[in-house]
């Protein structure tokens, strides 16, 4: 019964540990990463290339403004990806991912 419960209480502690890490290493995760959307301008008319080279949005991901005048615009390229970029008027924002 004891070598049981040994082996149940360590299969256990496996699964717990690898279950909050990135890589499967047992290892807890790092946290966020921080993607600047300065220097990423929208085009006034912007072509299909043009919205391929945008910022991709992924599920999850945080939009922050680093101004109150910070406007964002988001299109769907021809995959349905969204991409987004910044319009260009001196303000900034991150995406939170």
């Amino acid at each position: 019964m004891k070598k049981y419960m040994i082996t149940l209480t360590v299969v256990f502690l496996t699964v717990w540990f690898t279950s909050c890490s990135d890589e499967g290493d047992a290892s807890f995760k790092n946290g966020v990463t921080v993607i600047s959307l300065v220097g990423v301008d929208c085009v006034t008319t912007p072509t299909s290339t043009d919205i391929a080279n945008y910022t991709t949005l992924l599920s999850g991901d945080t939009i922050v403004k680093d101004d109150d005048n910070a406007t964002i615009s988001i299109y769907h390229d021809a995959n349905g990806t969204k991409k987004i970029c910044l319009i260009n008027n001196g303000s900034s924002a991150h995406l939170l991912r």
